[in-house]
């Protein structure tokens, strides 16, 4: 019996049930990095409406809104050092807080004395522990809501104070508090709940197993003396394949985890310092600032100008479809007969229904369309 070849020309569908599921994986991921990307708070909007609503230049009114400006900073800094490596590396402990002034001694007193009891299983004598265990216990907790809701209690002061007017500011006031803390809040959830490891798991040995029998079964055998041997000792195509597929799942590998200190992950470290000179930049330094206002000003002459580089550059207004649209003078005139019930058509005197279609409309704008010859 002839020996038939054990190889065969690569098709399309080889692959197929393994790039749908490489490509399902990558989608999940994107979709799950862009969401962690958005829900990084960023705290402009609460501290414009603090500085707009709190308003004042005494030094009780300026203590208050910067220090809502420090609280929303260090927030942000203990939620964030739960989940990425670059702010833990940063600030590992509660000291490192006091030493950057984000916490003050009283502050930091008060706040060791929060305990968050969420586990049950939780050691109840920590008397028993090491001294290197009970730091790692009680800075394990999650205490990152805890100046946000010293936040919270500071508007209501200023409104019982009087500094708040209404009470449709502090509402104000409380929602944008509330949304800059449901960040935190959800990036917690994505930091907690990953991609369930089963799917990883089959896609990724799906496709490494497919290629561990390729590698086997896309040989070329020794032929007999009535076939033609194929000269083929490197499968060019195969390689290819296990380049582009294997990248694939390397590129949602490191998607997966947007929180390390890789050159692709989030720089909380560079948010942290852009935060921080924005916060004290927009609750202090513009607090109440405008430039002057003339009268003259008022005959200023504002007009768009261009460079010489960007006057040669294509411009592409917006312009209606109907913009050459022109009625006749006799269709423009008004008509008192009674106008038609819902429902049915306009039937004119010859007694046939007229019925208009886009391209009617496009004719009537736009004029008849040139025919192009065919080539």
């Amino acid at each position: 019996m002839e020996s038939t070849r054990a190889s065969r020309p690569t098709s399309s569908a080889d692959l197929g049930e393994h790039s749908i599921g490489v490509e399902d994986k990558k989608l999940i991921i994107r979709i799950r990095w862009w969401d962690c990307c958005q829900l990084i708070s960023w705290p402009d909007h609460l501290l414009y409406n603090v500085s707009a609503l709190i308003r004042g230049n005494d030094a009780e009114t300026r203590i208050i809104r910067k220090t809502i400006a420090r609280y929303a900073i260090l927030s942000s800094v203990l939620a964030w050092r739960s989940i990425s490596l670059r702010v833990l590396t940063r600030y590992p402990t509660d000291d490192h807080l006091l030493d950057s002034g984000l916490l003050t001694k009283e502050e930091l007193a008060l706040f060791k004395t929060i305990n968050v009891r969420v586990d049950p299983h939780q050691v109840d004598d920590r008397t028993r522990l090491t001294n290197v265990e009970m730091l790692m216990t009680i800075e394990d907790e999650p205490k990152w809501f805890v100046p946000i809701n010293w936040i919270q209690t500071m508007m209501v002061r200023c409104f019982e104070k009087g500094t708040l007017g209404h009470t449709n500011e502090l509402r104000v006031l409380l929602d944008a508090l509330e949304k800059y803390r449901n960040g935190f809040f959800q990036l917690f959830i994505y930091d907690w709940i990953a991609i369930p490891l089963v799917y990883t798991q089959v896609s990724t040995i799906s496709v490494y197993g497919y290629f561990a029998f390729a590698l086997i079964g896309r040989q070329f055998p020794s032929q007999n003396e009535y076939r033609e041997v194929v000269d083929m000792y490197v499968p060019i195509f195969t390689i290819l394949q296990f380049l582009f597929y294997v990248g694939w799942l390397k590129v949602g590998e490191d998607l997966m985890f947007p929180f390390g200190a890789d050159d692709e992950d989030f720089e909380f470290n560079y948010i942290l310092e852009r935060n921080l000179e924005m916060a004290f930049l927009i609750v202090d330094e513009l607090h109440n600032q405008v430039p002057p206002v003339y009268v003259e000003s008022l005959d200023d002459k504002v007009e768009l100008m261009h460079t010489r580089a960007s006057i040669r550059l294509s411009n592409h207004p917006q312009r209606q479809h109907l913009r050459k649209y022109r009625m006749k003078e006799d269709a423009m005139q008004i008509s008192r007969e009674p106008s038609l019930k819902p429902g049915n058509k306009c039937t004119p005197a010859s007694g046939k229904t007229s019925e208009l279609s886009f391209a009617d409309f496009d004719y009537m704008a736009n004029g008849p369309r040139e025919k192009k010859p065919q080539s």
